[in-house]
């Protein structure tokens, strides 16, 4: 069934969709508008596109912050991809809705009446077993039963997610028809584990699906469970209920519902009174509260159970690793072995709860460790630390030892968010660390320079050279450390302008003494040339103070002489 979007409302924060009405190959579902207004019958390549998620991935995310990457490994949660036992899943829901419907169609005199019947019945405070209005009953419900994790709630909302869960009807061949049908209405057992509070908890759902006040009408404690079965069964009908959805039912307590044989009285009652497929879904603790007997009778008039155990170790799981393995948000993309499969398998025993989770949180650890790459060791540290719960369970699945199976009722959840935060809480404390150590860098930096340009000033104040200055203080900020204070700074500067100082005036002592000691000796040996009566140039000439006039002419005469001969 499309629908386009003006035929789409929202009523009380659910999607509503108007009725429309389709040809029926099968005979037994014409004239029938709560079967001809569903989506049409699937096949199974239908079933598995629509059904399979495969969530967005691009590879540049790889390069992205490690903080926005943990958001992106949680997209895992969507990847879905269907097998054998979904297909058949879905096939058991088509029918069920469709069979339930059949005897239930509101164009037809009998179902009116018993719907007045019913009515009657509330008003006057009774519980009908039987109707005076027979009519044949074909409601065909099932038992879905697995390990917690295996996906049974995940494959049942992909495939109730086919059918719109609210339809509004307004005419039908032709002739005004206003209905609201329920097309399913899933209902968790309340953790008081009572039959009155899975009632109740039916007349919850109803108001927050169609703003009703059922509760209140209805759900007082002060009713019996069978006045309220009754209650239910009329607004059952009322809503044109396709399918009722009880998940986790090993939550009901035998003792508080009064007893084995009072909840499976209860069971029966609902399918039979109520008259619409019931599909239990729970873990193998249920199995204590199905009791063979009803197991036994359900197969006779329904569709048998379903027992989803771990998956096995075939084509289906490699199929299902195959197609998780691809997203990965590590920076170096690590390629799938037959090694890495295998030891997928051994850690999580074939349940795909745990096994997407130890995929996720591998990864959360390379990229919180900075290894940025899966390894068998990052997979085996993590199946260590993140599956202490459920250890003892999947060393009993390992075993395949039942009576060690037996042990364990049901397998706790990974608490997927917990686990994440703990690397988070790594990442996030390297980050502050890092931003912390980013603003001290920073502030000590800025007070260097606001230090140094005042020290600056002062120091030029007092006559010193600037580029001396700079040197003196790049050699005092660099000797000590940034908790230097200003007073400090200027005796250590001053202390080196100073030393520079006197080092040079020393140096021009010096020179001015040398000067002065040559200045002295000419001037003795000019005094010594007027004693001799000889002319100063003269002496000069004696004592090898100047060369002789001929000295230099020789001296190239001689060069050009060798010049000459050497190239001779």
């Amino acid at each position: 069934m499309q629908k386009t979007a003006n035929e789409t409302q929202i009523l009380h924060g659910k999607t509503v969709v108007d009725a429309i009405y389709s040809l029926q190959n099968v005979q037994d579902y014409e004239n029938n508008p709560l079967i001809e207004a569903l989506p049409p019958i699937l096949t199974e390549e239908e079933v598995i596109e629509q059904i399979s998620v495969f969530p967005p991935f691009n590879e540049k995310e790889r390069s992205l912050n490690a903080n926005y990457r943990f958001h992106c490994v949680q997209r895992l949660f969507q990847y879905f991809q269907p097998f054998e036992k979904h297909l058949d899943l879905e096939q058991r829901i088509s029918r069920a809705i469709r069979q339930g419907y059949l005897h239930r169609n509101p164009m037809q005199k009998e179902e009116v009446m018993r719907i007045h019947e019913s009515y009657q019945a509330i008003k006057e405070g009774k519980f009908l077993k039987s109707y005076q209005t027979e009519t044949k009953r074909t409601a065909a419900g099932f038992t879905l039963i697995g390990l917690s994790g295996i996906g049974k709630s995940t494959a049942i909302e992909r495939v109730l997610s086919f059918y719109p869960q609210i339809i509004k009807h307004h005419e039908y061949q032709g002739k005004p028809f206003i209905f609201t049908q329920i097309s399913w209405m899933k209902l968790d057992c309340p953790f008081d584990g009572s039959l009155k509070g899975l009632c109740i908890s039916f007349f919850a759902e109803l108001d927050r699906l169609l703003g009703s006040n059922y509760l209140n009408k209805f759900g007082s404690q002060k009713n019996t469970t069978d006045l309220m079965l009754q209650r239910m069964a009329h607004l059952a009908s009322l809503h044109g209920i396709g399918l009722l959805i009880i998940d986790e039912i090993q939550h009901l307590s035998l003792s508080k519902s009064g007893g084995s044989d009072k909840m499976l009285n209860f069971f029966v009652t609902l399918v039979n009174t109520i008259g619409i497929p019931v599909l239990l879904v729970g873990t193998n603790k249920a199995v204590s509260v199905l009791q063979s007997e009803f197991r036994q009778a359900r197969r006779g008039s329904g569709q048998g159970d379903m027992v989803w155990s771990q998956m096995p170790k075939d084509e289906s799981w490699e199929l299902f690793v195959e197609g998780m393995w691809e997203y990965q948000w590590t920076t170096n993309y690590t390629p799938l072995t037959s090694e890495f499969s295998d030891l997928i398998y051994e850690e999580s025993q074939g349940i795909l709860d745990i096994a997407v989770k130890l995929f996720m949180l591998s990864q959360v650890r390379a990229i919180a460790t900075g290894e940025e790459k899966l390894s068998k060791q990052i997979i085996k540290q993590v199946a260590n630390d993140s599956l202490r719960l459920v250890r003892p369970m999947l060393k009993a699945l390992r075993s395949g030892i039942p009576s060690e199976i037996a042990k364990y009722e049901d397998i706790r959840p990974i608490d997927i968010d917990e686990e994440i935060e703990k690397y988070k809480a790594s990442i996030d404390l390297q980050e502050k660390i890092r931003i912390q150590k980013k603003i001290q860098e920073q502030k000590r930096q800025k007070k260097e320079q606001s230090l140094l340009e005042e020290v600056t000033l002062q120091l030029l104040a007092m006559d010193f050279e600037p580029k001396e200055v700079q040197t003196a203080l790049k050699k005092v900020f660099k000797k000590f450390d940034e908790d230097i204070e200003k007073p400090m700074v200027i005796k250590e500067a001053v202390k080196l302008l100073i030393e520079k100082d006197e080092k040079k005036d020393n140096a021009q002592i010096k020179a001015k003494k040398a000067k002065s000691k040559s200045e002295n000796y000419l001037g003795r040996l000019m005094e010594e040339a007027r004693n001799k009566k000889k002319s100063v140039h003269e002496w000069f000439l004696d004592k090898n103070i100047v060369k002789q006039p001929l000295d230099d002419f020789w001296e190239e005469d001689d060069h050009a002489t060798l010049v000459s001969n050497s190239v001779s």
